[in-house]
């Protein structure tokens, strides 16, 4: 490795931070969670693939005709950095799953352009440290708490990927009744990639009643309405009578969800590259 991690500069070493945490992740997803600017982060990723710490995929063409790049650290890197190594799985079969969270998350962070209200992902925790949300029995893909102008909402995300069938879903559903109940402005959001999944879904939930701790707290989003569309994005209620509503209305928990380094600013990115964690008792309560 032909660079010390002494010599980078403060958004290199969040960005690796980052990958360790989220294992993967395109040069879009982090121009908005790093870099903001895309020739700054080209010019970087490249200068970390050239010294070594870095490996990268060229993924399917998109939809203008361009040939995106997703980025994880290598081992070499993995090792320098003292962080465990990957496993085959999720080094290779995950690669979509994993883009879909960050594409999730990436996609929430840019709600809110303006102040004061900027960064409205307030935290962040991935797959990898989830645990320090303290669910009993459940395993979210990412905990996401949000900040919006009209009130917080904590969002525990389920990327589908259309693998999982009717008893899945209701034993996931069934987990996360007794883990939210006591959690007022907690939700359950499952992020897919089709309208007929999102309908499918609501279906299956709705065929069995009986899940008290979600009443008015589990949806289905649409990817593709949440890049595009932001807080206007339409949300699938999976309520027996429930219908649809949008993503911004659904985040007016009256409490005040705030984190020192909320995810994309600077303090957040300090505090990555420092080695830090965030103070997450007001952001998750």
């Amino acid at each position: 490795m032909s660079l010390d991690a002494g010599f980078l500069g403060v958004r290199d070493r969040a960005a690796l931070r980052i990958l360790n945490r989220a294992v993967v992740a395109t040069t879009a997803q982090l121009v908005t969670l790093v870099y903001h600017r895309r020739q700054t982060a080209q010019e970087h990723l490249s200068a970390l693939y050239r010294a070594g710490w870095l490996e990268r995929a060229v993924l399917p063409p998109d939809t203008r005709g361009g040939a995106p790049l997703a980025f994880r650290l290598s081992p070499r890197a993995r090792r320098r950095l003292g962080y465990r190594p990957l496993t085959r799985s999720r080094a290779g079969t995950q690669l979509r799953h994993s883009l879909n969270i960050v594409e999730t998350v990436a996609s929430l962070t840019r709600l809110v352009v303006e102040p004061p209200d900027r960064y409205p992902v307030q935290a962040w925790l991935t797959e990898s440290i989830v645990t320090d949300a303290n669910l009993p029995h459940v395993y979210p893909d990412s905990v996401v708490t949000l900040q919006l102008a009209n009130g917080s909402g904590v969002m525990c995300l389920e990327i589908d990927q259309s693998t999982e069938h009717a008893p899945e879903i209701r034993d996931k559903l069934a987990r996360y009744d007794p883990a939210l109940r006591s959690r007022p402005g907690w939700h359950v959001l499952f992020v897919v990639e089709t309208a007929a999944r999102a309908d499918y879904l609501a279906r299956v939930a709705r065929a069995q009643p009986g899940y008290p701790g979600l009443a008015g707290r589990a949806w289905a989003i649409l990817l593709a309405d949440l890049k595009t569309k932001g807080v206007d994005a339409s949300v699938v209620s999976f309520e027996p009578a429930g219908g649809r509503s949008r993503l911004g209305s659904i985040v007016g928990d009256s409490r005040a969800r705030r984190c020192a380094t909320p995810v994309g600013s600077d303090d957040w990115l300090n505090l990555l590259a420092s080695g830090g964690g965030e103070d997450l008792d007001e952001a998750l309560a």
